[in-house]
C-alpha cells in the first residue's frame, strides 16, 4: 500500500511538473521532418527564446501563442548556398521571397563577387536586422579587382601578397570562404596558382571554396 501510494504521488507530481513547462510558441499538429533523413512524424514544436525546446506529443507544454499547423509540414529552415543579395538587403529587409519559400538562411558572395570590407558589411546587415541569416564568401573578383583592376596579366608578388590579405582579413571578419568566377572579367585572366594561394588563405581559417568554372 505503502509503495502503492509513493508511485501515485510521483505520478501526480511527474504530470505537475510537465504541466509547468512553458514556451513562447508551440506549432502543434505538424507534419514534422526534422532533417535527418528519417520520415515524417504528427507532433508538436515548442519554442523558447528562439530555439527549439522540445518536439514530440507536447499536450503539456502551454505557450504565448499556438499556431495549428495540421496539415502542414514543419521542417527546419532551409539554407540556399549559392544567392546574391548584395544590394537587395536594403530595398527588401524581410527577404519575403525566400521566407515564403521556407529559406531562413542564405550564402551571398558567389561567382566571385562580394564585398571586399566583410566586417563594414556585417555591420550593415545587423543594422538592417534582416528576416534571414547571412553567410558570405569573399570574392575572388572582388579582392583582384581591389588590387590590380581588371588587368588582363598576373598579380607581381607584392601584389598577390595583398589579394591574400584581402582574404585573410576577410576571413577573420567572418567570411565562410572564397568563391572564384572564372569565366568574369577580371577572374578570366587569373592562373590556377593565382587562385590556389587565395583559396589557401581561405582555408587557413576553415574556409570553403565555392567556383564559378570557366566555359
Amino acid at each position: 500500500m505503502r509503495n502503492a501510494i509513493i508511485f501515485f504521488l510521483l505520478l501526480f507530481i511527474g504530470t505537475s511538473l510537465g504541466a509547468q513547462v512553458r514556451a513562447d510558441v508551440v506549432i502543434r499538429n505538424g507534419r514534422i521532418l526534422d532533417g535527418t533523413g528519417n520520415s515524417w512524424y504528427r507532433g508538436d514544436v515548442a519554442i523558447k527564446d528562439g530555439k527549439i525546446l522540445k518536439t514530440g506529443n507536447l499536450v503539456n507544454v502551454q505557450a504565448t501563442k499556438t499556431i495549428d499547423a495540421r496539415g502542414m509540414i514543419v521542417a527546419p529552415g532551409f539554407i540556399d548556398v549559392h544567392t546574391h543579395i548584395e544590394g537587395d538587403e536594403v530595398k527588401n529587409p524581410t527577404a519575403d521571397n525566400f521566407i515564403y519559400d521556407g529559406v531562413t538562411t542564405v550564402v551571398t558572395g558567389n561567382c566571385g563577387s562580394s564585398q571586399t570590407d566583410m566586417a563594414r558589411y556585417f555591420r550593415q546587415l545587423d543594422s538592417l536586422r534582416l528576416s534571414v541569416n547571412v553567410a558570405s564568401l569573399i570574392g575572388h573578383n572582388s579582392v583582384r579587382r581591389a588590387v590590380i583592376g581588371t588587368a588582363n596579366r598576373k598579380p607581381t608578388e607584392e601584389e598577390l601578397k595583398k589579394m591574400e590579405a584581402l582574404v585573410e582579413k576577410a576571413m577573420q571578419d567572418g567570411a565562410v570562404g572564397l568563391s572564384t568566377g572564372l569565366i568574369y572579367i577580371p577572374g578570366t585572366y587569373a592562373a590556377t596558382d593565382e587562385v590556389v594561394r587565395l583559396a589557401k588563405a581561405a582555408s587557413r581559417h576553415n574556409g570553403v571554396y565555392a567556383t564559378h568554372m570557366r566555359d
